[in-house]
């Protein structure tokens, strides 16, 4: 069980290699106004409620996953196998839009600091998610978003559920299976985290970026909006003819 893929994607080293590579901060400084693109820990983005508060934000107290660190990185590849000379070579996925090209050229630009020989293959936007949800990628940005429950994020990569079949593992399923029939709401969030943290940290299946939204401008005469999610509802809004 594990990811599915190119051979070299089978060893975690190089999957967490590839991970503590990013420097997160830096690339969303990079792509554009930091108020909007955030970097992410974790699979779950932020604005979810979890236990006792944000799910991303009470994770995030605990650890944050896959921090940078690019000489851990250059070590868990030398224990793979890969060196100066013989350099891990991957290509990367991207649709033709400016941010999905400035993250590939960002993503080269760091993974060739650890050594690694990343070749971009840019496709047109209106093919891209044909070839990525048939398979046809080795490594790729894939982007997802959902309503109010982090169940929503991670059931997404369950051998059943999966648009895109890149991972393979029934203890995966499980812990994801199991937590829903949870009635407590705190344990049903604690097995949700540990979901998580399987995912992530421990197995490296996905590497988080960052978390962004289209930002919106609203009148102050406009009151009462309610959050259903990451959507804004405007059912029972009400308007203040005296606002400014």
């Amino acid at each position: 069980s594990g990811p599915t893929g190119p051979e070299w994607m089978q060893d975690v080293r190089v999957r967490r290699a590839l991970a503590l590579a990013i420097d997160k901060e830096a690339m969303v400084t990079a792509v554009g106004d930091p108020s909007y693109y955030v970097p992410l820990n974790g699979y779950v983005p932020n604005g979810l409620k979890g236990a006792e508060k944000d799910f991303r934000t009470e994770s995030d107290e605990k650890e944050k996953f896959l921090e940078y660190d690019p000489e851990e990185a250059k070590a868990l590849l030398a224990k793979a196998g890969y060196d100066e000379s013989n350099p891990l070579k991957i290509v990367y996925k991207y649709s033709q839009t400016q941010l999905h090209a400035d993250v590939a050229q960002i993503l080269q630009q760091m993974w060739d600091k650890i050594g690694i020989d990343c070749e971009l293959t840019v496709v047109e936007s209106g093919v891209f998610y044909d070839q990525i949800d048939n398979g046809d990628f080795e490594i790729c940005r894939y982007g997802y978003s959902a309503g109010d429950d982090p169940s929503q994020y991670l059931s997404l990569w369950t051998t059943g559920q999966q648009v895109v079949a890149a991972v393979d593992d029934p203890a995966y399923d499980k812990m994801v299976d199991e937590a829903g029939y949870l009635v407590d709401h705190t344990e049903y969030m604690n097995a949700l985290h540990a979901a998580e943290r399987y995912l992530i940290e421990e197995n490296v299946y996905l590497i988080p970026l960052f978390n962004y939204n289209t930002p919106g401008l609203k009148s102050t005469a406009v009151q009462g909006v309610e959050m259903w999610g990451l959507t804004p509802f405007y059912g029972h809004c009400t308007i203040q003819s005296d606002a400014a």
